[in-house]
């Protein structure tokens, strides 16, 4: 029930946060209507490149491991971790999600574990290197490249930790796990399901040139796309007057507000981007700018998500109803 609460709570945020923005300067639907379409679709296209990309790496991954993960059902995954985490603290639910559409399409438990580890490691190690190239390139804010900093320790610190947990092959189930249960068959599968993680991992070590480069392509490629979000919808002339701000501070916010422990970062990132981009933006248009960058990088992103788990449960549900009309 405290749970609930508190995910209604953080979502409520969200919603009191998205909707003083809309009426900042006016009133919320002129605010809707601020940008031209062909803004909209240049967000659009970019928002479905960068969600393809990371479907991309699934399938590098998985052919590198090998096994084949078809780019639908790796992009679904990804969309359906974006649903997940965005109704759970500190994106907790993202990778389970994940891990579900994977599991209906067939892939094994130790499988999908190399796989988010893998994708978890592709991401934190590259960070660093488009935050180095900005710092490089650009005259951004050293603050703004805090947030991914401290995103890429985070997921390697939990990286860390979920492989140190892996039981190797002759391990005996913990006391405190017999205790709930996890001992003779129960213990054996995850015994079996560590043993394929392992497996699978340790062909990323033997990654050749090009399995590599193509890793390396749609992970800086995805992060690259979401930084573009916002220049998609602000148009070049308002790019070209404030690069640095309209790139570094969403990188900020992208991964800095991942880290928020509130689902949807309780209004928070909507609040940031008002405070931290609005000087660089028309003034008459910040309202509109804030509230569709949010929603082709987190709004739009998890409807489709809460869409892609729906249909796969009522697809289960119809299966196993299926399957009971046959044995009858």
């Amino acid at each position: 029930m405290i749970r609930r609460l508190f995910v209604g709570l953080s979502l409520a945020g969200v919603v009191v946060a998205t909707v003083i923005v809309l009426t900042g300067n006016g009133q919320a639907t002129d605010a809707l209507f601020a940008l031209p379409p062909w803004n909209h679709m240049a967000a659009l296209g970019t928002m479905l490149a960068e969600v393809t990309l990371r479907g991309v790496r699934f399938v590098v991954l998985a052919a590198v491991m090998g096994f084949p993960v078809p780019l639908a059902a790796s992009t679904l995954a990804q969309l359906a971790g974006d649903g997940g985490g965005a109704v759970t603290p500190g994106r907790s639910g993202a990778d389970p999600c994940k891990a579900l559409i994977l599991h209906r399409r067939g892939v094994r438990g130790g499988h999908i574990g190399a796989l988010l580890v893998g994708e978890a490691l592709a991401e934190a190690a590259l960070l660093p290197v488009c935050a180095a190239v900005l710092a490089l390139t650009l005259d951004v804010p050293l603050a703004a490249l805090s947030g991914p900093l401290a995103w890429s320790l985070a997921a390697l610190t939990i990286v860390g930790f979920a492989v140190g947990l892996a039981p190797s092959p002759d391990a005996t189930a913990p006391r405190i796990l017999q205790r709930f249960g996890m001992s003779g068959a129960r213990w054996e599968r995850i015994v079996q399901v560590a043993a394929d993680f392992r497996e699978a991992a340790g062909a990323l070590r033997r990654m050749r040139a090009l399995p590599l480069a193509l890793l390396a392509f749609a992970t800086v490629g995805h992060i690259a796309a979401r930084l573009l979000v916002l220049p998609a919808l602000a148009g070049p002339a308002t790019v070209l007057a404030n690069p640095e701000a309209l790139v570094a501070w969403p990188f900020f916010l992208l991964y800095g507000g991942a880290l928020i422990p509130a689902p949807g970062g309780a209004g928070l990132v909507e609040a940031g981007f008002v405070t931290m981009v609005g000087d660089y933006l028309p003034a008459a248009r910040v309202g509109a700018f804030a509230f569709w960058w949010r929603f082709y990088t987190f709004h739009l992103l998890a409807a489709l998500g809460w869409i892609v788990l729906v249909l796969t449960r009522c697809g289960e549900a119809g299966r196993r109803s299926a399957s009971g009309l046959d044995s009858k």
